[in-house]
């Protein structure tokens, strides 16, 4: 009797499981379900940002937005509301944006942040790659070790090459495990999701060299294909780092939305984008939270049988200051930032919360900046800071820079009116790791022709126009361009600052000295590919001989020790605003007002006057003019051969 019953509970526990689903891998359900509801809460792009942080509300009023604390306490809000039928997934991003992330090779926070929290599945998006593939290995594997709750991971177009540099990630892939997809159940319902990296993304994602991403939309195909026909799942998610744009060419998580009928929903990262409302198009559901934890997405959905998946309801909450916070979530973040004052940033002079300057003005919201690209005054102050901080290291060796340049995508955050801390200059460029193991891009200073230097500069005009992270802020010189004339060739004049502090016309082939960040450097490979070979550099020493490894052109910020030491670029910006005078006599730098808007540095002069479209042209201008002179003059040739062959056939 004791055995049958031992035996009826098993059953009965067996089939409990199956209704319920078991754990973070869902059981094959025998049959779907004739209809259900799902609950999917989703970020992207949080970047490390573990803290609260200062925005402007769409009035233009300060507020504070995000943390993780608060977004723990409205998950578990939604928990205890949806029980079940909730699934918590992000689509990359994850790290790379705050103090935070300098422990990501050491602490993994972010993976282990986001399990306490609650996450079912996240993927991963460029900037997870910007410690190279060494650094997301070693997060991945001091995440495991922990023995913590964590985050499934799926990346559905990772391609390793074989090379040999890439099995530390293999193996940490192997034992995370990352999967290339997964399948869960809530409600009853089977739920396959998957994650992809986007073309736009994989541009931005240099440091996975050798490692690659293959095309998205085929990739996207042959997993769904596997979901729809192998899994027998109901929804189909995929979590895609791919973003949206107003340009409907180049809004890539709509095409994939076009060219994969089947994909249920696409919760969509890295252009930051943030959706009112979702996207539509055929089944697919677009849905997208911004970025910074700002925004917790809630897409509630119904499923039937024969019509499947419909949303029912979409929201974008608010991650505000009347928030609760968790208090465990609050603790852990806590200790955190105790191990980035003692191991980052204790050793540069610096501390989170020390007061670096203050403005009695705000700087223009980067959300402002990437409406609308354009030179800023932010992005002069830090290209200024950049030739400021390598005279300091420099000392009685210093050359002069004549050029700096900063891409937009690499500005991270701006400043607002009030003291600046460490933490927030950080924040303004909180990207990369040096060659010497440490968080922060350092600069590098090479040398390039004047010729070189127009070719560089027409990335601002003809790259930037279809890339908006490519847009330059400069120092050094001033630029006018012409929109109206051929692609990459569209500079018209361009005068240099000298040492003396006059402005001269570029010379053609003199030697220049241009600052900018390894980023940036090693972009120049990119640069060429998007310009065809129209745009070519080869970065020099000061006698002229050709720069192989940009890790030999840094600035070293202590030449009295051994060795290089990197001038970092969020510790060149510090090294500057704290130079700036104290107006207020309270001992505290004040950003000057000249820093409050743009000074002209980058001038538009458009003109359809044809001596202006083709005046001082390159290679590209005269080779199509000559291309055009030669065309027309055989069409000439062409038609006047038949008017005469006519005219004799008439005879």
């Amino acid at each position: 009797m004791i055995h049958h019953k031992k035996t009826a509970l098993i059953i009965f526990s067996f089939l409990l499981v199956l209704t319920l689903g078991g754990g973070r891998e869902g059981v094959r359900a025998q049959e779907a379900p004739s209809a259900g509801q799902l609950s999917i809460v989703f970020t992207h792009d949080l970047h490390s940002y573990f803290l609260p942080h200062d925005v402007f509300t769409g009035e233009g009023q300060p507020a504070q937005r995000g943390g993780y604390a608060k977004i723990a306490c409205l998950i578990q809000r939604q928990r205890a509301l949806k029980g079940n039928r909730m699934l918590l997934v992000d689509a990359g991003d994850f790290s790379m944006g705050t103090l935070f992330h300098t422990t990501f090779m050491t602490e993994a926070a972010e993976l282990r942040l986001m399990g306490e929290m609650g996450y079912d599945v996240t993927t991963f998006g460029n900037h997870d790659f910007d410690f190279h593939n060494d650094g997301l290995a070693a997060a991945m594997r001091i995440a495991r070790s922990k023995g913590e709750p964590l985050p499934a991971i799926v990346a559905s177009n990772v391609v390793f090459s074989g090379d040999a540099s890439e099995n530390a990630l293999k193996e940490a892939f192997r034992q995370y495990p990352v999967r290339d997809y997964i399948v869960l159940e809530r409600n009853g319902l089977r739920i396959g999701l998957f994650g992809l990296m986007g073309k736009d993304a994989a541009d931005d994602a240099p440091f996975a060299r050798p490692v690659t991403f293959a095309d998205p939309v085929t990739s996207g195909r042959r997993v769904v294909e596997i979901l729809k026909n192998r899994e027998k799942v109901d929804v189909i998610v995929c979590l895609s780092h791919s973003g949206t744009s107003a340009v409907k060419k180049h809004s890539e998580d709509e095409i994939l939305a076009r060219e994969i009928h089947d994909i249920d929903v696409i919760i969509s990262g890295h252009t930051h984008t943030v959706l009112p409302r979702p996207i539509i198009i055929g089944k697919t559901i677009i849905v997208s939270a911004g970025c910074y934890g700002e925004f917790l997405g809630i897409l509630d959905l119904e499923y039937t049988k024969d019509k499947g998946m419909k949303p029912a309801s979409h929201e974008l909450k608010p991650i505000a200051a009347d928030l609760p916070d968790n208090a465990q979530l609050t603790a852990d973040i806590l200790k955190f930032k105790k191990t980035v004052d003692r191991d980052y940033l204790a050793p540069f002079g610096y501390a989170y919360d020390q007061v670096v300057a203050e403005s009695d003005f705000n700087l223009e919201p980067l959300s402002s900046i990437y409406s609308h690209p354009r030179e800023t005054g932010l992005g002069n102050m830090i290209t200024d800071a950049y030739r400021y901080a390598a005279e300091k290291a420099e000392g009685k060796n210093y050359e002069y820079i004549h050029l700096v340049i900063d891409p937009l995508g690499l500005i991270r955050d701006s400043f607002r009116r009030g003291s600046i801390a460490a933490a927030d200059v950080f924040g303004v460029l909180s990207l990369g790791i040096g060659t010497d193991g440490v968080p922060g891009y350092p600069l590098t200073a090479v040398y390039i022709t004047g010729d070189e230097m127009k070719d560089l500069l027409e990335v601002e005009t003809s790259v930037a126009t279809r890339k908006t992270d490519a847009h330059f802020q400069l120092s050094g010189v001033k630029l006018t361009y012409n929109p109206h004339r051929l692609p990459f060739d569209r500079v018209t004049a361009v005068q240099v600052r000298e040492a003396d502090g006059s402005y001269r016309p570029l010379e053609r082939g003199k030697l220049y000295r241009i600052c900018m960040n390894s980023y940036t450097a090693k972009m120049v490979e990119f640069v060429q590919r998007v310009s065809h070979g129209l745009i070519r550099l080869t970065p020099k020493d000061r006698a002229g001989r050709p720069v192989s490894d940009i890790k030999d052109a840094r600035i070293d910020a202590d030449p009295l020790k051994p060795g290089i030491q990197e001038l970092k670029e969020w510790t060149a910006l510090a090294t500057y605003m704290k130079s700036f005078p104290d107006n207020d006599g309270n001992g505290i730098p004040n950003i000057p007002h000249k820093y409050r808007e743009p000074e002209g540095r980058i001038t538009s002069a458009p003109s359809w006057n044809p001596v202006r479209l083709i005046a001082g042209g390159n290679r590209i201008t005269y080779g199509i003019l000559a291309a055009a002179i030669l065309f027309l003059g055989l069409s000439g040739l062409l038609l006047w051969k038949i008017r005469k062959w006519l005219a004799r056939k008439k005879k």
